[in-house]
């Protein structure tokens, strides 16, 4: 498997507004404590977030965050793209706590 890649995509629906999910998403240190080598690349206010995930000891992968309505409520759709596929499952957990915290910090 060494070199392999593998992506993963978690949504979530949420009963607030894109601004009331962006204000809590922006709050990075409360839900997601970002480890060193995790940079900002680009935001789109209330849409779109997209960091390099560049950990010590892992090769680079993109995470991205996008924010749509859907029907008075919000849906989160989380990808994190070429994760070294040694790493894929346990970033699958890793992300799925993420989302629990977020979720709680709301």
């Amino acid at each position: 498997m060494a070199g392999e890649r593998c992506e993963l995509r978690i949504t979530r629906r949420y009963e607030a507004s894109p601004a009331e999910v962006w204000d809590a998403l922006m709050d990075l240190d409360r839900w997601l404590a970002p480890p060193p080598g995790v940079t900002v690349l680009e935001t789109e206010s209330e849409r779109r977030l997209e960091l390099e995930w560049s950990p010590d000891g892992e090769p680079p992968s993109t995470v991205t965050v996008e924010l749509r309505a859907e029907g008075g409520r919000t849906v989160l759709v989380l990808e994190h793209s070429r994760i070294d596929a040694t790493l894929g499952m346990r970033y699958v957990a890793a992300w799925s706590r993420a989302l629990d915290r977020f979720e709680a910090s709301q």
